[in-house]
């Protein structure tokens, strides 16, 4: 069933927003991006934007940071990452999104599968493989990483990578949260 948009850009505190937000999207992806990120009647944003487009203050530093956590690792790495964190959350939209990033950079869609059902994807190399785990061991983290999973990360992956990663699930964590905070329906799943 459909709910009744959350966060309208009508409402928004400020029109320019979903312009940042349009133009900022532009760039991450090089053109449009291979996802939808506003209703077809134009009455809101969807997934995290929709929120974000009530924090006028925060939508510029928001993309600032995307930008430059994008580049902070393999793309490959990242986007294994974010499946590592998207088999444990429960974010349709950042699946919808990322299933056709994912593609992009050579992940089958039943790698995707595999992985969004909180297994290795079948047939990564050690480093992609220890990206996809970190991404869930980051998601589930309460307190501190313990030594056991840091010599393993650390064996296959090099600590620039790690600190991507972690930027990464930093990231999508709130991510995850503005989209489940929008309350968006399961058209997704």
């Amino acid at each position: 069933m459909a709910m009744e948009p959350r966060f309208t850009i009508r409402d928004a505190p400020s029109v320019s927003t979903h312009q940042i937000i349009e133009e900022s999207l532009m760039a991450m992806h090089n053109g449009p991006p291979p996802f939808q990120w506003i209703k077809n009647d134009g009455s809101s944003l969807m997934g995290c934007y929709a929120p974000l487009s009530y924090s006028p203050s925060v939508v510029r530093g928001f993309f600032e940071v995307a930008r430059a956590v994008y580049g902070s690792v393999k793309p490959r790495n990242r986007e294994l990452a974010i499946l590592g964190l998207l088999s444990i959350l429960d974010a349709p939209y950042v699946v919808y999104c990322h299933r056709s990033v994912a593609s992009k950079v050579g992940i089958t869609d039943e790698q995707y599968e595999h992985g969004l059902g909180g297994n290795v994807p079948n047939g990564l190399n050690e480093e992609e493989a220890m990206a996809y785990s970190l991404g869930r061991i980051l998601t589930t983290l309460t307190g501190l990483l313990n030594e056991s999973d840091w010599r393993k990360v650390i064996s296959k992956l090099d600590k620039d990578q790690v600190v991507g990663i972690i930027h990464t699930i930093g990231g999508y964590r709130w991510v995850a949260l503005l989209e489940q905070v929008n309350g968006e329906d399961r058209r997704w799943s």
